[in-house]
């Protein structure tokens, strides 16, 4: 099911449908989306609303980016150190199997 929430982003009043239950978080992101708002607008020269939503919104992509890099950067590491550590697993059980009469 869905429920509609009212929000609020720089002062203009908005309904949204969402999945019952996450009514909370989309409140949070409205805080969170808000707050960036203010950030840069605060740190900008005079903007319409509409450039600081452009400007939150690539900011936001940004750092879903650097993150989505951050990500596969340690998966990868992480994949390595699995692949070593089988290949060490492996070495070890053929040198028993080899011992073992």
């Amino acid at each position: 099911m869905m429920a509609n929430v009212e929000i609020s982003i720089l002062g203009q009043p908005y309904k949204i449908a969402c999945p019952e239950g996450e009514e909370l978080t989309l409140q949070n992101t409205v805080e969170q989306f808000n707050e960036k708002l203010k950030k840069i607008k605060t740190s900008s020269r005079a903007l319409r609303n509409e450039q600081l939503i452009v400007m939150a919104a690539l900011n936001f992509c940004h750092e879903l980016n650097a993150e989505k890099a951050k990500n596969t950067k340690q998966t990868e590491q992480l994949s390595k150190r699995i692949h070593i550590l089988q290949e060490s697993i492996e070495a070890v059980l053929q040198t028993d199997e080899k011992k073992t009469p």
